[in-house]
């Protein structure tokens, strides 16, 4: 009964970190979707991968890799920080400072009154 529980809680493992791993993979065909979400061939093709991977030992960072390397940077959701990704990383934060100080500025006139555009 203890071997049955061990292996019962070995495959929750690997589902778990499965699962994980194929929410932060894209969908190659899809392209809006994750691999997790989707039910195209590539994604299903992308999971049992994933799962052989786990299997096999190797660790998340080595899947991605694997991943990447196979499939290209855009495969994943979170690609790494380089000069090459710098933009698509620093651009949301970048927008958001920019709109949150945007919308601090007074409205209108002096002190903060609004003007009259009629």
């Amino acid at each position: 009964m203890e071997k049955k529980d061990d292996e019962l809680k070995k495959t929750q493992v690997v589902e778990a970190r499965a699962r994980n791993i194929s929410h932060n993979v894209c969908c190659t065909e899809c392209g809006s979707q994750s691999i997790e979400d989707s039910q195209a061939d590539i994604a299903i093709h992308l999971r049992k991968l994933i799962c052989d991977e786990i299997q096999a030992g190797k660790t998340d960072k080595e899947i991605y890799k694997k991943l990447e390397e196979d499939f290209g940077e855009t495969v994943l959701y979170a690609p790494k920080f380089d000069m090459q990704t710098a933009a698509l990383w620093l651009s949301p934060t970048s927008s958001h400072h920019l709109l949150h100080k945007v919308s601090l500025l007074p409205l209108g006139g002096k002190g903060g009154e609004v003007s009259d555009i009629t």
